[in-house]
């Protein structure tokens, strides 16, 4: 709950709308991109992969799943984990990431290209309950 609340204060502070930027401030995160690269089978385990140091960022070790991934940025797997058979099996069965994003399958490693635009975003929740929640919280 803090970790959203403070996420929310940051996207108030930007300029645009609170909603959008919100949204665009929580797909950013580095947990978020791994899973949407099929990198990971699901959100949980993206987490752990990225806290458990399985993840690195322009080929630099990081875990910290809340990092705000900044477009350039090259996201790869570790070489040991490369063969771990659930990784494989995530990236097979991910179709295409989204258009945001560049991944060499082969390379175990997804580009991110560009700040997504709210549309872009998958995901099927009223941003704007969300805003209204938390500005009476302010």
């Amino acid at each position: 709950e803090t970790q959203l609340r403070n996420y929310y204060k940051k996207a108030t502070g930007m300029p645009g709308r609170t909603g959008a930027d919100l949204l665009i401030l929580l797909e950013r995160r580095l947990d978020n991109i791994v899973y949407r690269a099929g990198l990971a089978p699901t959100i949980w385990a993206s987490r752990q992969l990225v806290g458990h140091g399985h993840i690195l960022v322009n080929g630099k070790r990081l875990n910290l799943p809340s990092y705000q991934v900044r477009p350039g940025d090259v996201i790869s797997v570790k070489e040991k984990m490369r063969k771990n058979v659930h990784i494989i099996e995530s990236l097979e069965s991910t179709i295409n990431p989204p258009s945001y994003m560049r991944r060499d399958a082969n390379d175990f490693s997804v580009s991110f290209e560009r700040i997504p635009e709210q549309k872009e975003i998958p995901v099927p929740v009223d941003m704007q309950l969300i805003v209204e929640f938390y500005n009476r919280l302010t």
